[in-house]
């Protein structure tokens, strides 16, 4: 709103900061780090997503492993304005680069994505994470994540390792999904 705009240009000038104090180190200053497989990717992912999970790492109320090791303690030290203002920073970066294509595995992935898998009671996933998987709102941003990142988070919300609120829509479907399935979408989401 009208009062806001003074706070906004305030968080925006010590996100960077922010930024390189507590998060570059595993995600990037950009959100977009290649090279570690099991970090999620955090450019444009919706900053509505970013903070919410924050938050929950923080209460400790989203406690996979990686949750409660790395993110627990970190997340300690962060107020509402630093979340707000790296969440804002991460979203507004440029996408991630895609992995590589696999023609057999993202055929089977593509599939799973974009129709579901019926008689599993499986939706599709595009129905909430949207046609291009960009995520919106709460629903985060999964086209260009590492394939490795996701098939661990559906490995987590199907065995209930993950039981943020989030896990309330994902654990039954995770929990109808294969590993072989699990694997095929992972990958082809990781090539959007």
């Amino acid at each position: 709103g009208m009062y806001s705009s003074g706070a906004q240009a305030q968080a925006s000038k010590s996100a960077p900061a922010i930024v390189n104090n507590t998060c570059f180190m595993c995600h990037s200053e950009h959100g977009n780090n290649p090279d570690l497989a099991f970090v999620p990717r955090l450019a444009a992912q919706t900053s509505t997503y970013i903070e919410e999970q924050l938050k929950a790492f923080r209460d400790g109320s989203r406690a996979d492993p990686p949750a409660t090791m790395y993110m627990w303690p970190i997340t300690q030290k962060l107020t509402e304005s630093e979340i707000k203002a790296a969440a804002e920073w991460f979203a507004s970066q440029p996408p991630p680069t895609p992995f590589a294509k696999n023609a057999a595995l993202d055929a089977q992935g593509k599939q799973i994505f974009e129709k579901g898998v019926l008689k599993a009671d499986v939706p599709a996933c595009s129905s909430c994470h949207g046609a291009e998987a960009a995520g919106n709102s709460i629903f985060p941003r999964l086209a260009g994540q590492t394939p490795q990142y996701l098939l661990s988070q559906l490995r987590y919300f199907k065995s209930g390792a993950r039981n943020d609120t989030r896990a309330d829509i994902m654990k039954p479907i995770a929990s109808h999904l294969t590993e072989a399935q699990m694997n095929a979408v992972a990958h082809y989401l990781s090539t959007l």
